[in-house]
């Protein structure tokens, strides 16, 4: 069973394939979109 994760919401389902398709051209392959995505920021 799938983990429930937030980032889900940007990578999941076939409405997301341009989201997906964009991340894979900055260097996602298929295992790692079975993790959670976490983004930093620092100002």
């Amino acid at each position: 069973m799938a983990r429930q994760l937030r980032s889900r919401t940007i990578t999941a389902g076939v409405q997301r394939s341009p989201n997906r398709a964009m991340l894979r051209a900055v260097g996602f392959g298929d295992r790692d979109f079975d993790k959670p995505i976490v983004g930093m920021a620092n100002a």
